[in-house]
């Protein structure tokens, strides 16, 4: 899952502990989809011990609005995958359980 974010940022400042990033995930359609211009980019965020949400298919101009947006005027600061691990342990674990309900929900696609 390391190679599939694009961006991770935290947010641990003034009472917030928040995650907030993207990833790339591949579809039946699409088993490659950096090649393909990012289509596929799941965003994600969410305070440290709740639960996850997710906002499907963002990408090129409005992806990158959120990023700096994210860390400019919100102050997420980037962090690596093995910091992600760090910081929240069941991260993946929860992202995978979490992310299945949406997508058979229907909320990402």
């Amino acid at each position: 899952m390391e190679k599939s974010f694009g961006f991770i940022g935290w947010c641990n400042e003034n009472n917030h502990d928040k995650v907030w990033g993207y990833f790339y995930r591949p579809t039946p359609n699409n088993p490659h989809p950096r090649e393909f211009g990012g289509h596929n980019c799941v965003i994600f965020w969410a305070r440290r011990g709740r639960a996850m949400q997710f906002k499907p298919d963002v990408s090129g101009y409005e992806l990158n609005k959120l990023v700096y947006n994210k860390q400019t005027v919100k102050h997420y600061k980037p962090i690596s995958f093995a910091k992600l691990i760090e910081i929240w342990p069941s991260f993946e674990q929860e992202c995978k359980d979490k992310l299945l309900w949406d997508i058979l929900a229907g909320k990402v696609k």
